[in-house]
């Protein structure tokens, strides 16, 4: 999913609701939508879901409606809401787009599908202005190993020499966090075709947290800023779960972890022998 495409759409088709919202005969229109409604204003409509499908948001969203059944079910918009998490958000978007008329008493005409779309806009402005997780690239490479020498002097070079062969996979991804100019945090995850513990089948394989570094001086927030955006590029690949371990008694990595939303399904311990 392009992100440049849905900030246009989200932006674009906000302005498009207001102006139904602002018109008592745009409004009848939508409730009624027959041969009545002028071919000025249908062109409109379709262009809004035209827009919809295009820029990736129908299929994103049709995920998390996936991802909510698998849930108990899609929560009805009886609060505000500022108080659903994305998947929610994205799910009622998709039950009113795909369950026959968008344009119903509670989507366009009531100001829902404005206030959904409104919503999703501002979180994902929120993320740009804090600075939120963002993909690396090779070009990041000398702050990656700047990183590296700060958590484990001697690293340096090693790890980026590691991490520039993942950069080259296409099933794999970094993703690392700034503060003036400065790389504090990494992320890295990879989509696995094996066993994954307590994971369910998936066409597209399952997305794996192989791991996250902060830096002591880090702020907390940015470990769930880096997880958001490695669970944005999951979804973008087709995956329906992010899965990621820990050392047993790791109590840090287990609190990122939770905090983050996971939840544990399995303890393992490791044996080797020597031969």
């Amino acid at each position: 999913m392009d992100n440049t495409m849905v900030f246009d759409w989200l932006e674009k088709s906000l302005g498009f609701l207001q102006s139904v919202l602002d018109s008592p005969e745009k409004i009848a229109w939508c409730r009624s939508f027959d041969e009545s409604v002028p071919e000025s204003f249908q062109a409109e409509v379709g262009d809004f879901l035209l827009g919809y499908r295009e820029c990736g948001m129908e299929q994103r969203c049709r995920d998390a409606l996936h991802a909510l059944e698998e849930r108990g079910g899609c929560p009805a918009p009886d609060k505000e809401l500022s108080l659903y998490d994305d998947t929610e958000l994205e799910g009622m978007l998709a039950g009113l787009m795909d369950g026959g008329s968008p344009f119903s008493l509670y989507g366009m005409s009531s100001g829902l599908l404005a206030g959904l779309l409104g919503e999703l806009l501002a979180r994902r402005q929120t993320l740009l202005q804090e600075g939120g997780g963002f993909r690396l690239s090779e070009s990041d490479l000398p702050s990656i190993a700047a990183l590296s020498e700060r958590l484990r002097p001697g690293s340096g070079e090693l790890i980026s020499h590691a991490f520039k062969r993942q950069l080259e996979d296409p099933k794999a991804a970094l993703f690392g966090c700034r503060r003036d100019d400065e790389l504090l945090g990494l992320a890295h995850a990879r989509i696995r075709r094996d066993y994954v513990e307590g994971a369910r089948e998936c066409k597209n394989g399952v997305a794996y947290l192989e791991g996250i570094y902060l830096t002591d001086d880090a702020p907390d927030e940015l470990s769930a800023q880096l997880i958001a955006a490695v669970s944005e590029w999951a979804k973008d690949m087709g995956c329906r779960e992010l899965a990621s371990d820990c050392a047993l008694g790791d109590a840090a990595a287990a609190a990122i972890r939770t905090g983050a939303g996971f939840r544990e399904t399995a303890k393992i311990i490791c044996y080797i022998k020597e031969l």
